[in-house]
């Protein structure tokens, strides 16, 4: 499903190639300090020694080993972006992105090229996260990618390796999706199925619109869903979200346990609303931004609302309401 290939400077003695499990190296290096790692093959093992550590490590059948596929020579689906930016986007989105393996299109992650940007899409049906990033290509490209959670979770661990100003080359083709830095190769399958259309989801119509402080709203959504015992990710967990002129009462009632309230100080225009959200799709949002200030978009209480950044013009998040 996904293969990475990474290479770095190291003072070659000899050549060769091992195979080695993956689960038993990373634990080792792990624990080590930061001193050189000295590997050497032996004929029935890998000697692996650091300062006054070693060890030696049972090595596999190389012929066990499945083939990495190759990016391709040359390909019109691609487009290169900051690795940085690419992280920051997947950080953004991915976490509104089913846990339902059964609805494997929604467990992935949507990428789409399309009018000189690139846009990363994620939904589970109840919530949906998008955000955006200009990017060089040709006019008439249009192609698009669902990709797996599996990979979008490892990728932005594999991209930290990357300096700043590195670009990652993201080539999209019949085989897969391939994601290309000067030493990094990472590549997946993709996920056949046709993705939500995402922005016919996002509500047109604004009829008010009220401006807070993120980490007043964030802290004061998780007080006011701590009075469920069952958890503010439970289907059967709410907090109400009224708007008035100035202010924002945020709160949350369970049957056996209590209720709890707090009003925020907002700017807000186009009068007043009462509606319920699922408390966890909004904290997950609110988390994930590292604004100053959020913008909530609100139609009607039957509506998704739309959360929206202010330092990031590309982003947009929405959450469906509940029934209280």
């Amino acid at each position: 499903e996904v293969s990475t290939r990474i290479r770095f400077k190291a003072d070659v003695k000899k050549k060769g190639k091992a195979l080695i499990h993956g689960d038993l190296f990373g634990a080792l290096m792990r624990v080590q300090e930061e001193k050189d790692i000295v590997i050497e093959e032996g004929k029935d093992s890998i000697g692996i020694k650091c300062g006054n550590f070693k060890a030696d490590v049972a090595k596999g059948n190389l012929q066990d080993y499945p083939q990495i596929p190759d990016p391709p020579a040359s390909s019109e689906k691609a487009v290169r972006i900051p690795a940085f930016h690419l992280s920051e986007m997947l950080g953004k989105t991915m976490f509104s992105a089913s846990r339902d393996e059964v609805r494997y299109v929604l467990c992935s992650v949507y990428f789409e090229l399309a009018k000189g940007a690139f846009t990363v899409v994620a939904t589970d049906g109840k919530r949906l996260a998008t955000t955006w990033q200009e990017a060089e290509m040709s006019k008439d490209m249009k192609v698009s990618a669902i990709v797996p959670a599996k990979t979008v979770n490892i990728l932005p661990k594999v991209l930290s390796n990357c300096s700043e100003k590195e670009e990652v080359k993201i080539i999209i083709d019949d085989s897969g999706i391939f994601f290309v830095t000067e030493n990094i190769t990472m590549s997946s399958r993709l996920i056949d199925g046709t993705y939500p259309d995402y922005k016919n989801v996002i509500p047109k119509q604004v009829k008010i619109k009220a401006e807070a402080d993120k980490e007043e709203i964030l802290n004061a959504t998780v007080r006011a869903a701590s009075i469920y015992h069952s958890g503010i990710s439970s289907q059967n967990s709410f907090v109400k979200y009224q708007v008035s002129k100035s202010k924002l009462n945020i709160s949350a009632a369970s049957q056996g346990f209590g209720e709890s309230e707090e009003d925020i100080d907002v700017e807000s225009t186009g009068g007043s609303i009462n509606i319920a959200f699922n408390p966890g799709f909004m904290i997950d949002i609110f988390k994930h931004l590292n604004d100053k200030k959020v913008v909530m978009e609100f139609s009607d209480s039957l509506n998704a609302v739309v959360v929206k950044s202010k330092e990031d013009p590309n982003y947009v998040a929405l959450v469906m309401p509940m029934r209280s």
